[in-house]
């Protein structure tokens, strides 16, 4: 399994992928990445807790 971090969500929607999942990144130890339609984060459990991303882009609470 191949996961592209990044790509747009435009072709998974076309390919009737579900509007959200949470894929484990092969070759790694508790790292995995949520998809949500067209948006993607990541997280990494420790046994400390859980560490979350929220890559949002810059402009994208004014909407630019």
């Amino acid at each position: 399994m191949t996961i592209v971090i990044g790509a747009s969500g435009t072709g998974a929607q076309q390919t009737g992928a579900p509007p959200f999942a949470t894929t484990k990144v092969e070759g790694t130890d508790n790292v995995y990445v949520f998809r949500n339609g067209g948006h993607q984060a990541m997280f990494v459990m420790t046994p400390d807790g859980v560490i979350a991303t929220d890559p949002i882009a810059y402009g994208r609470p004014t909407g630019g």
